[in-house]
């Protein structure tokens, strides 16, 4: 350990020298040409200074206002070749060893030399510009707030789109590359709202990459030149696509381009499908050549951008019902997915090289079909007669997908051979087609899920070392417990404590049980970071488990108001605001979430002759208040809100708000209002609650609950959040904060 440590810091400390040197030599070179920093539209002020010597070095900021300003400067024209061979190269090293020199003394952060490197996207010199164009870009990828910049990007980016036409290109710049991570970022940040998609819809730059990519799909045959520009084409056009319609659309308006999609989906499968069959010639060819790695299909790049320029394409409702109805693409899709699951179990000789990417094109496969089994798609039922669950059910039982699972004694080989793969995208997309397939639907249907997929199984991802994978463990967990007492039973069961005892009376041993659910989903909350959006997803996901434990009966109602560490945390989340949103980030859907589960608390579980949805204020039509009665005194409580509003159906792409919630009201057939079934359940520890079957007894609990509400203070956080910035936490508060009231005058 000492010395692989010595070798650490000596490798930082030549990188920190190194990087050094670099920023020596580039600072030297671009102080002979800072004088040509000229602002040409920047009005000169005269502004007050004191006397100066007359031979005064050049200062491009010396005039007000400049140092706000986010033009380019005219162009600095480096004369001396070697100058400029020099510069170009130190800059692109210094790009790698930059990180060594500390935030303050970066190159970027001098404002001088901004400016000049602004000035070099003007240069004859086709490395200076490009080498320009990745120093200036690079931050929006490496710094975290640096995206906000937009008025700089929106400089920049003109010259981005003319290095399409710079021939030849420098072999480390390319500006498909580019010009796609950065429409991916702001997908990713700001989906509605893309600054460089919102720029180049200025231009015909677009419309000149689509005509060029219909003559790339055009070609008669492609040799390996034009198959890898073909792929940026389809790389780029699927980043277009992924968050806004109108891209879709005119991509779709193409009828032949989903055959050329299935045309390359169905050469991909034939290559896998010839790989198998000839396995045990291949190995013998592998094993007498002493060849520990095979390349990987020559496709897999073309393919995998095919799948996801079709999970763009999945992302609009109207595709998924009218043009994406193809019974061949979902079944091609499960050819994929179940053609590359088979190579991982017998091809694993193959090697990493062979197999990363086959296990990458699995993971945006099953983002595909996520999108193809929503509830309003016409695909959904094809892929569940088509063995969609069975699947998925293979590969989450297998111990390179689930690390809870042991490895059979003959998976020597295959273990080492596949070890340290990244396998999170299989597992949170797997997760995620569960979650859309039991998105509203049926308890019926969520016991033949779990038929298949056993509560344990999916238990096994809700501490996975990935957080999307957490998050889509807890969000399915979600829409499972939705309404449904008994599987909310089963959560339970799953985290019981039990100890036996002996009955003084009986000499009997008896069980005496409780639940450690709700201190570890307590315990979960706390070690997640909201500001992380997986990890706030995750959350959300716990929150809702809660709304859907608290909508059950009296005895859930009562489990929860117990849990004063999850009150707590409820607190900490809706009292947050603009101005104070350090640890929840101010959160609409979690502020949403908490409101629900107070809404749930509150709701008389006796009740269930109305029909409500999450956001509406008011009564149904033909729905009238219930009376709730009390001996001392009479108070009419319109019961006006839904008891859950526990379903999620994120569309793939999830973010930023990717949740569609819904609700109802109504609990099924199974889920009696009284609180019977829960005889003999362990985890009631409320025996005043137990049996209580009067409205009157029951309408006192909830008034005692709201008490405690009170109390603690979230009554006073309610009604804060009657002026929240958001709508729909607006509206719910504000039904809530009536409820509440109502409750409070009963005496």
């Amino acid at each position: 350990m000492e010395e692989e440590r010595e070798v650490t810091e000596t490798s930082h400390y030549q990188d920190f020298k190194m990087a050094e040197s670099l920023e020596h030599i580039i600072v030297k070179i671009s102080s002979k040409y800072l004088d040509q920093i000229s602002l040409k539209y920047i009005v000169r002020l005269k502004v007050s200074r004191p006397a100066s010597p007359s031979s005064v070095k050049n200062d491009p900021f010396d005039n007000k206002g400049v140092d706000c300003t986010r033009a380019i400067p005219k162009k600095i024209n480096i004369s001396n070749m070697y100058d400029s061979s020099l510069l170009s190269l130190a800059l692109l090293l210094y790009l790698r060893y930059h990180y060594m020199i500390p935030g303050d003394r970066k190159l970027r952060n001098d404002a001088t030399f901004k400016m000049f490197v602004l000035g070099l996207l003007k240069s004859n010199d086709v490395n200076i510009r490009c080498v320009a164009l990745k120093f200036l870009l690079q931050p929006y990828f490496t710094e975290d707030k640096k995206w906000e910049d937009t008025r700089t990007l929106e400089k920049i980016l003109p010259y981005l789109v003319k290095s399409f036409n710079y021939d030849p290109l420098p072999w480390w710049f390319d500006p498909f590359d580019m010009l796609d991570s950065l429409i991916v970022l702001y997908n990713e940040i700001t989906p509605m709202n893309n600054p460089v998609l919102t720029t180049l819809a200025h231009t015909n730059v677009i419309f000149c990459i689509l005509s060029r990519f219909a003559q790339c799909l055009s070609l008669p045959q492609h040799n390996e030149a034009t198959l890898k520009t073909t792929t940026k084409f389809i790389k780029i056009c699927a980043s277009f696509a992924a968050s806004d319609e109108k891209y879709r659309l005119l991509l779709l308006n193409d009828t032949l381009l989903l055959n050329h999609l299935e045309y390359g989906l169905e050469s991909h499968i034939t290559l896998i499908q010839d790989f198998i069959s000839l396995k045990d010639e291949i190995k013998e060819t592998t094993t007498e050549s002493h060849s520990m790695c095979l390349p990987p299909i020559y496709d897999h790049d073309f393919v995998a951008a095919w799948l996801l320029l079709l999970k763009s394409f999945s992302r609009s409702v109207s595709a998924l019902r009218t043009t994406l109805k193809r019974n061949k693409i979902a079944q091609l899709l499960l050819q994929i997915l179940s053609k590359t699951y088979t190579l991982t179990k017998e091809c694993y000789f193959a090697g990493q090289d062979f197999m990363k990417p086959e296990i990458m094109i699995m993971g945006i496969t099953l983002g595909s079909i996520c999108n193809f089994v929503v509830e309003f798609s016409n695909l959904q039922s094809f892929m569940l007669r088509n063995g969609i669950i069975d699947i998925i059910e293979k590969m989450l039982t297998d111990p390179l997908f689930n690390s809870k699972k042991a490895w059979d004694d003959n998976e020597g080989e295959r273990r080492i051979a596949l070890q340290g793969i990244p396998v999170h995208e299989v597992k949170a997309n797997s997760l995620w087609v569960l979650r859309h397939l039991m998105y509203n639907c049926q308890n019926e249907e969520k016991f033949q899920l779990l038929a298949k997929i056993p509560m344990n199984l999916i238990l096994d991802f809700i501490n996975d070392p990935c957080w999307a994978v957490q998050a889509q463990c807890f969000q399915l967990l979600r829409n499972l417990t939705c309404n449904s007492r008994k599987i909310v039973n089963i959560l339970l069961e799953k985290f019981k404590d039990v100890d036996y005892k002996i009955d003084p009376q009986t000499g009997n041993k008896i069980s005496i049980g409780s639940t450690y659910l709700f201190e570890f989903l307590a315990k979960k909350m706390r070690l997640l970071n909201p500001l992380d959006t997986q990890q706030k997803k995750a959350m959300e996901g716990i929150l809702y488990i809660i709304v859907n434990l608290a909508a059950v009966n009296e005895n859930k109602k009562q489990l929860v108001i117990e849990q004063d560490e999850i009150l707590n945390i409820m607190s900490e989340i809706l009292v947050e605001t603009t101005t104070d949103s350090s640890s929840y980030g101010n959160d609409s859907n979690l502020k949403l979430a908490c409101l629900w589960v107070l809404n749930n608390l509150l709701w008389n579980s006796s009740v269930s002759h109305y029909t409500q949805y999450a956001i509406e204020n008011g009564l149904e039509p033909g729905h009238s208040p219930s009376d709730s009665e009390n001996p001392q005194s009479t108070v009419t409580i319109g019961y006006n809100e839904s008891v859950a509003g526990g379903y999620s159906r994120g569309k793939y792409y999830d973010e930023p708000d990717g949740d569609d919630s819904s609700s109802n009201a109504n609990d099924d057939e199974d889920d009696d209002n009284d609180d019977g079934d829960d005889e003999g359940d362990e985890f009631v520890r409320t025996p005043a609650a137990k049996g209580s079957t009067s409205n009157v007894q029951v309408t006192r609990a909830t008034v005692e609950r709201c008490r405690k509400l009170v109390e603690v203070g979230l009554y006073d956080l309610v009604k804060k959040n009657i002026t929240d910035e958001s709508l729909s936490v607006r509206e719910k508060a504000r039904t809530l904060l009536y409820h509440m009231d109502l409750l409070l005058k009963v005496k």
